[in-house]
């Protein structure tokens, strides 16, 4: 099991054991840490992992980190079945940036749909129809640490989906893309983010739809306080800024069996339903790591 570096004063490592009660996400009285990355070392989008090298082992999350909640799996870990060799998240304070890579072996690697239309329709952004049944990367930012809810805000659907990820952010990110190209689902009506102004992708496999094999990704995600479904001029974009901590969180969906569902949510916040998808505090603490400090750990 891969160990974190503690940020009490005067430790040395293991995992960070800040206790705020302000903060309370989950795992409670955990704080992780996001590698800042120099302006001139930021990764480059193409699946090629080289770019992380730089970041110390401490940051990196495998498999163990994660609990399987839908099929009450929980710590039943098997690596034939799906292995989180690696993942990492980092950030970059002139893009205002967090950046994610990820390197899962899968023995069923599934990303085919035969329309990924219907993905973009009111119905399927309401409702979350017709996402699953591929394998799936979601991840949950509330970058304000607000707590605020991903989904509930209204009964009215029109006004539900003004508020759908405004505040605290969905984002299902196919691994790899459906068909190879739809790599970009967030749960909610700002269908502009898949411009690369505010976020980006990139990834490598080899196999055909269902076979074994691993998938080396990366993306960047800006953060928002308020997306807006109209547009950037409408939306707030978050300050990301040194030592702050943000609310974050994310899942590996796999599935095997079905194009319609997945069979096991593997979940860094060990927490699933109502919970990770959907309220931010629910998600994990995450420190943004202070450019000298990062530097220093990297050299």
């Amino acid at each position: 099991m891969i160990r974190h570096r503690s940020i009490l004063a005067a430790a040395g490592t293991g995992l960070v054991l800040l206790v705020a009660a302000a903060l309370a996400h989950q795992p409670e009285g955990v704080v992780y840490r996001a590698f800042h990355f120099a302006d001139a070392a930021v990764p480059v989008m193409d699946g090629d992992l080289a770019d992380w090298d730089q970041v110390p082992e401490d940051y990196l999350f495998d498999l163990t980190h994660h609990e399987e909640i839908a099929a009450k799996l929980f710590d039943q870990y098997d690596r034939s079945d799906l292995d989180v060799r690696r993942a990492a998240v980092g950030w970059n304070e002139r893009q205002n940036r967090l950046y994610f890579m990820a390197e899962v072996f899968d023995d069923v690697v599934r990303y085919s749909k035969p329309n990924t239309d219907s993905l973009d329709t009111f119905h399927s952004r309401l409702r979350g129809a017709h996402v699953h049944g591929a394998d799936i990367w979601e991840i949950v930012i509330d970058a304000d640490h607000g707590g605020e809810l991903v989904v509930g805000h209204s009964e009215e659907a029109a006004e539900e989906m003004r508020h759908r990820s405004a505040y605290t952010q969905n984002y299902h990110l196919y691994m790899p893309p459906l068909n190879g190209e739809y790599w970009h689902w967030l749960w909610g009506k700002a269908m502009w983010l898949p411009d690369p102004q505010w976020s980006g992708m990139g990834y490598t496999f080899a196999g055909a739809d269902t076979d074994s094999g691993t998938v080396t990704y990366e993306t960047y995600l800006t953060p928002f306080d308020d997306l807006h479904p109209a547009g950037i001029d409408s939306s707030l974009v978050h300050d990301l800024e040194a030592g702050k901590v943000i609310g974050l969180s994310w899942a590996f969906l796999d599935a095997d069996e079905s194009d319609e569902k997945f069979d096991a949510f593997w979940s860094l916040s060990k927490r699933q339903g109502p919970r990770m998808c959907c309220a931010g505090e629910d998600l994990v603490d995450f420190l943004l790591v202070p450019p000298a400090e990062s530097q220093a750990e990297a050299e």
